[in-house]
């Protein structure tokens, strides 16, 4: 999947999972500038940094508090204003963030981070063409803002722009290629256009980064697709034949209930990545004796999914391997 744009963090901008990736938190870098409330201005201060400790904890609403209380006093703030708003998108009411990015951007204009995170609460709101209007005011301030031109490329992939979201990523990347989001948009965008061999080259360096787990488990994911994609390059694959004409002897016989299990445990072991071109025998199941490659266990999970939800789409093609075992079968029951 597209990953989702972020919003950024501080005066930079990060985060879920557009960078279509899982957002970040906030950072400590925040705007730390004028706070007009004259003789209050160290308890305003004071305040303020209470507020950024709740966030780096993860006390939103106490942070939210906080920050709500010196903007009644203090309503053109403009480090306020960013703050919080940015701080109502996370905790889920964009269309308040939305309200005071906006006022933000009226009385700083050329606040790029302020269009960067009102381009990430209208996404957050569902409205791309929004997002994508304001992402693109932020870079006709800052051109090379890696965080909005990962943003975009976010978008213009939801777009299915993919050559153009390619681009934007590609731009992100070179301007900062430590970011593991920016690594995953660009793998994405490579499988997107099927330059496979790239996509797996960022997919593999994105695993040995320093990333969310989300991130990685979506890597993973990368990296099985384009093994299945390239897995049947010239033609049907006859040992996955025999895998799931084997599969289907083992169900036989079986509950739909236990075709399940056995189907649901293999899809969750799948999660942490199969290397389908892998012989060696590695893996063991809880609702199966013995022990299974890791192309001989998803044949099986193909069967399953054949069996019992047979127009669910679960990202691989066996269908004409899955014919050909049940010719075979076939062939055998007349025996």
């Amino acid at each position: 999947m597209w990953p989702e744009i972020s919003r950024p963090v501080g005066h930079a901008w990060m985060r879920s999972s557009i960078c279509w990736m899982p957002c970040g938190s906030f950072a400590g870098s925040r705007c730390r500038n004028h706070f007009n409330i004259g003789r209050s201005s160290t308890f305003a201060m004071d305040h303020f940094d209470q507020a950024l400790n709740f966030i780096q904890a993860g006390r939103l609403d106490e942070a939210r508090i906080y920050l709500e209380e010196l903007l009644k006093q203090d309503p053109e703030n403009v480090d306020l204003l960013y703050n919080l708003g940015m701080l109502y998108t996370d905790l889920g009411k964009p269309d308040m963030s939305i309200t005071l990015l906006k006022q933000c951007i009226k009385l700083s204009p050329r606040h790029a981070n302020a269009h960067v995170a009102l381009g990430f609460a209208y996404m957050s709101s569902g409205d791309l063409m929004s997002a994508k209007e304001y992402t693109l005011q932020a870079l006709k301030i800052v051109p090379n803002d890696p965080i909005a031109l990962r943003n975009l490329g976010g978008i213009l992939g939801k777009e299915k722009d993919f050559l153009n979201a390619f681009y934007h990523l590609q731009k992100s990347y070179d301007i900062n290629p430590h970011d593991p989001q920016t690594v995953y948009g660009l793998a994405f965008a490579y499988k997107s256009l099927n330059d496979f061999e790239n996509a797996e080259k960022y997919f593999k360096a994105l695993l040995d980064m320093r990333s969310p787990d989300t991130l990685k488990e979506l890597a993973r994911e990368g990296l099985g697709e384009i093994a299945f994609k390239t897995l049947k390059s010239q033609g049907p694959r006859m040992d996955v034949v025999m895998y799931i004409l084997s599969a289907l002897e083992t169900f036989k016989g079986k509950s739909t209930q236990k075709v399940k299990e056995i189907t649901f445990e293999i899809g969750m072991l799948g999660r942490q990545g199969f290397e389908i071109n892998d012989p060696t025998k590695k893996f063991t199941l809880r609702t199966l004796p013995g022990e299974f490659t890791a192309l001989q266990l998803v044949s099986m999970m193909y069967t399953g999914f054949k069996l019992f939800e047979p127009s669910l789409d679960i990202g691989m093609d066996f269908s004409e391997e899955y014919g050909l075992a049940l010719k075979l079968a076939q062939s055998e029951d007349l025996r």
